[in-house]
């Protein structure tokens, strides 16, 4: 059996991060299983909730963001879907990669074996950030395989996302108390998170180390063409990876079957920062 590759600097730091991370779920009050599932990056960390006989819904968190941060979003979708909440392999989380991740098709074969692992033909996808840019992805390539989707505040996809890059990494990189500090506040965008997620969002960067080299693309007209699925578009008004208002005019181009929405006091994980207007916004599109 391959040797697992910690994505931590260290084991205080980890524990730190996973006893604030059971804190939180545990918050929400609703039953749930906590599930490996063997994909070919590794031991992939899913939790699950929601009865057996509703439709199944993947949910892919944001960089360094965790599982833990649909903690507002589960009560109220585990009510409506099967939900399966994935912790992305390679990040710093409770996923447990085998080897380094150098190539996006390694992504797009990790979902197909999640859904292979899950038994699942297809699927509703809800993804932030990078997360969203991975159902985006995996709907280019396996539209059989993709119900809906939900795009929250997607990495590059539509337009580059250079301020990111110039905003967060180095306090990812470094773990700099005071460049984490910069980060989380560059992105909350004059909308503060939750306490409990601000300082999971801190111990996040502060500690952890990505076994992931590759970053998210942004796709040709020719790719945005061949989205086929119907798709949700949503972005926080305060939005800072990019000017959002560029990239709806690019989606509204190039994708068929789109719907966007606007969150008022919303930054880059809205879900949230506000949400209320998250949840019935998806609850809305997939129902």
């Amino acid at each position: 059996m391959a040797e697992y590759i910690s994505v931590f600097r260290n084991e205080s730091g980890q524990k730190a991060v996973m006893d604030l991370y059971d804190s939180i779920i545990n918050s929400v009050g609703i039953a749930y299983e906590d599930y490996y599932l063997s994909t070919r990056l590794g031991e992939t960390h899913i939790i699950v909730s929601g009865k057996v006989e509703k439709p199944p819904l993947i949910l892919i968190h944001a960089y360094y963001a965790s599982a833990a941060s649909w903690y507002k979003n589960l009560n109220i979708l585990s009510e409506n879907f099967r939900v399966y909440n994935v912790d992305i392999i390679g990040d710093p989380n409770k996923s447990r990669p085998t080897k380094v991740i150098r190539q996006l098709k390694d992504f797009v074969e990790w979902l197909d074996d999640l859904m292979e692992g899950l038994k699942l033909d297809s699927a509703y996808f809800v993804g932030n950030s990078v997360g969203a840019f991975h159902i985006t992805n995996y709907a280019i390539q396996y539209p059989n395989k993709v119900k809906r989707i939900v795009l929250i505040g997607p990495a590059a996809t539509l337009m580059q996302i250079l301020p990111f890059y110039f905003h967060t990494f180095p306090g990812g990189i470094t773990g700099w108390p005071l460049l984490v500090n910069h980060a989380i506040k560059w992105v909350e965008n004059g909308v503060e998170f939750e306490p409990n997620f601000r300082r999971l969002f801190y111990l996040l960067l502060r500690f952890g180390k990505a076994t992931n080299q590759v970053f998210p693309k942004v796709f040709s007209n020719e790719e945005l063409k061949s989205i086929k699925v119907p798709t949700l578009l949503l972005y926080g008004d305060k939005e800072a990876i990019y000017k959002y208002e560029l990239a709806i005019v690019r989606a509204k181009k190039f994708i068929d079957n789109l719907t966007i929405k606007i969150i008022d006091r919303g930054n880059h994980i809205t879900s949230i920062t506000n949400y209320e207007q998250i949840n019935k916004a998806i609850l809305d599109f997939l129902k």
